[in-house]
């Protein structure tokens, strides 16, 4: 199966399915985890973005949209159309549309819109830790079991050490906590959830 994830900054996909991506790779999927943009430190983000990746053993792709033109609009819809005709994905991931950072909600929304001809799946994982607090719920609709993953998760979040090293281990412990609530929820040690856009024929690829 191949899995195409976006994520609009350099540690936005480890941190909300980091887990989901180690499966993916450990169950032979191809998976492309593609950056939007690098907003600061561009060389030392793109070496940890790199380091992230390369310990999901999962490809890398970087749209390098320059941050002051994250908008949602045609330019970017059309990178996101040309990557779905190239990659042409059985399943793709994004950020929740109702996330509190803009440019989430911008690729998210970018994402969807390029989806459109629904030729495959299409899922949305939970708000990037630390967030903001936001007026709607995120729907946990779909669950992983990422229990025999959650050090590779872990690791692929200490990757981005500049983030650490601004939010503290705080910043992991609430990405591990969450982890852990969601496995609570489904009666195993840890999980990842996802608010189901779409699913086509998902439960019938043959790997």
């Amino acid at each position: 199966m191949k899995v195409l994830v976006f994520g609009a900054h350099p540690d936005d996909m480890e941190i909300g399915m980091g887990g989901t991506i180690a499966k993916h790779t450990k169950l032979g999927d191809t998976v492309l985890m593609v950056v939007s943009t690098v907003p600061s430190q561009r060389e030392r983000r793109r070496e940890e973005m790199r380091r992230g990746a390369d310990l999901l053993d999962a490809q890398l792709y970087c749209l390098d949209v320059p941050p002051e033109e994250m908008e949602y609009n045609r330019q970017l819809i059309r990178q996101v159309d040309q990557l779905l005709e190239s990659f042409a994905p059985d399943l793709i991931y994004t950020h929740w549309d109702q996330d509190s950072h803009q440019d989430h909600n911008t690729i998210s929304r970018s994402v969807i819109s390029a989806a459109r001809k629904n030729r495959c799946s299409l899922l949305m994982y939970e708000q990037t830790i630390p967030g903001g607090i936001v007026p709607g719920g995120f729907k946990a609709q779909s669950f992983v079991d990422i229990s025999d993953f959650i050090d590779l998760k872990i690791a692929s979040v200490r990757a981005h050490q500049s983030q650490h090293e601004v939010h503290g281990e705080l910043w992991l412990q609430g990405v591990k906590g969450r982890a852990m609530y969601r496995g609570y929820q489904i009666n195993v040690a840890y999980a990842e959830a996802f608010e189901v856009v779409k699913e086509i024929e998902v439960h019938f690829r043959h790997r």
